[in-house]
């Protein structure tokens, strides 16, 4: 087989053995599937090796159960299945799989390290850093170990230790990539602005999964020189969230002796079009205007951020008249009740959103709170459990009246409070001044920084972080109570 083993794998996980190639098999008709025999499993094992390689999950699986049913103890058969099940977001089942793979060969390093990769997704970090270490001990000089037990120490909120073996990393492999950005969260997250922090947030476009990711330009990028009469495109590379978030650094772009076009996302285009320090806007879904250097937004922060203290107000936004039209006479029907809006969802396409996110029956508990109305703004696939529970009243629906974001930032103007899980909604009521409480999960937005309960980002956020990893349940007993007590002391004054 000519394709290397780790091709097909995602993110942080080592193969567990490559399947040995055979000769293809003649053309003539297959005998029957009778007793098993060595080459049969040999070849069931590499063709659910190239399911597995085309993510072909499910054929994968089938394969690998089948080797399985002819061989109970193939190690190589249960390691690979963990694979699959964990590329299938099925963690608790790999830990299954690594486990029975480890037997009768405890000192396997790279099943160890799988072992480790699944822990971390299920969040059981001190298992994952032990799995980590003790294949690490078996292979110390394994890049690939040494960058997964990393990953494991940063997602487990220990980015000082994390980012002492990123760096390790890097002195055995410069051109490391996920180790660059991976450092670069922990750097930022720490507060560190440094050159070096921002070099390394800049390898975020060489990582695997932004693969499919094509640029709107291939002009050359922006160093921060004067224009001197040419054009410089600054566009929209991420969600929604962080296009508002760095709205804020366009203002440092006058007086560049040049023009500046902003190009975005089109639901955002009615909301930005008085921003300051651009000339011309354009929509990211059409061609990108005549142009001479370019740079994506997110960049900017690495120009002109070396510390907390250059962190510059949010953008001021405009609301167009005629915004929000279907929803602002459901708000208005409220009443003097004191309004909340909320979203329990992000992007269900961001990777990330599983941990962001909750269900909404969550909220149902503020809704007890006397006084309250709740309005839901949520939007997308998360919507058809709005649908399902039916809470109206107890809950209005705002989301599906927005056409756009302009239409969302004119009913969070109409709101006492927005209480939510963090997306993009929560950058735009932080940028409106509107008081947000954002729901936050342990390993979060590297923006929120580390045990904050505020944002220097957006000065009407409050942050409400899980305490220990997947534990819900405590912010919002939290945030329930203190909701009350702010409620009561509103209708007090």
């Amino acid at each position: 087989m000519s394709s290397s083993p780790t091709a097909f794998l995602p993110r942080g996980i080592a193969p567990i053995a490559t399947i040995p190639s055979l000769p293809a098999a003649p053309k003539a008709a297959e005998p029957p599937r009778g007793p098993t025999t060595a080459p049969d499993v040999k070849r069931w094992l590499r063709e659910a090796f190239e399911k597995q390689k085309k993510d072909d999950l499910q054929g994968a699986m089938a394969d690998y159960r089948q080797v399985l049913a002819a061989q109970p103890t193939n190690r190589v058969a249960w390691g690979n299945l963990g694979v699959v099940y964990r590329k299938a977001k099925k963690p608790d089942m790999a830990v299954a799989c690594y486990m029975r793979a480890l037997e009768g060969d405890e000192n396997n390093a790279g099943v160890l390290g799988n072992l480790g990769n699944a822990y971390k997704d299920l969040e059981r970090f001190d298992e994952s850093l032990a799995a980590h270490q003790r294949a690490i001990a078996l292979d110390p000089m394994s890049v690939g170990l040494l960058h997964n037990y990393g990953v494991a120490l940063s997602e487990g909120g220990m980015p000082v230790e994390a980012r002492r073996v990123f760096d390790r990393v890097l002195e055995m492999d410069p051109d490391h990539i996920d180790t660059h950005w991976d450092r670069a969260i922990c750097s930022l997250r720490l507060g560190d602005f440094s050159r070096e922090a921002w070099d390394d947030y800049e390898w975020r476009w060489k990582l695997q999964e932004l693969g499919n990711y094509v640029a709107p330009t291939k002009a050359p990028i922006w160093r921060g020189e004067k224009l001197e009469g040419r054009t410089l495109l600054v566009y929209s590379e991420q969600g929604f969230g962080d296009t508002l978030f760095a709205l804020r650094y366009l203002p440092r772009l006058k007086g560049l002796d040049g023009k500046v076009i902003l190009r975005c996302q089109p639901d955002l285009m009615r909301l930005v079009k008085d921003v300051e320090g651009y000339h011309e806007l354009a929509s990211a879904k059409e061609p990108a205007p005549t142009h001479d250097l370019a740079l994506p937004i997110m960049s900017l922060l690495g120009r002109y951020t070396r510390s907390i203290d250059d962190i510059p107000p949010p953008a001021k936004l405009s609301i167009p008249a005629g915004a929000g039209a279907k929803a602002l006479p459901r708000v208005a029907a409220a009443g003097s009740k004191f309004k909340i809006g909320i979203v329990w969802s992000g992007s269900v396409t961001f990777r990330g959103n599983i941990r962001r996110a909750v269900t909404l029956d969550r909220f149902m508990r503020f809704a007890e709170v006397p006084g309250v109305q709740l309005f839901s703004l949520q939007k997308g696939p998360p919507f058809e459990e709005y649908r399902a529970l039916a809470p109206h009243p107890l809950v209005v629906d705002l989301g599906s009246t927005f056409d756009d974001f302009a239409d969302t930032a004119a009913a969070l103007r109409q709101l006492d409070l927005v209480l939510m899980t963090d997306s993009s909604v929560a950058h735009l009521a932080g940028s409106l001044g509107v008081p947000i409480w954002d729901l936050v999960n342990f390993n979060t937005y590297w923006i929120y920084f580390m045990d904050r309960d505020d944002s220097p980002w957006y000065p009407s956020m409050r942050l409400f972080r899980q305490k220990k990893p997947g534990d819900w349940d405590e912010v919002f007993e939290r945030a329930a109570r203190d909701l009350a007590r702010h409620v009561a002391e509103v209708r007090r004054g």
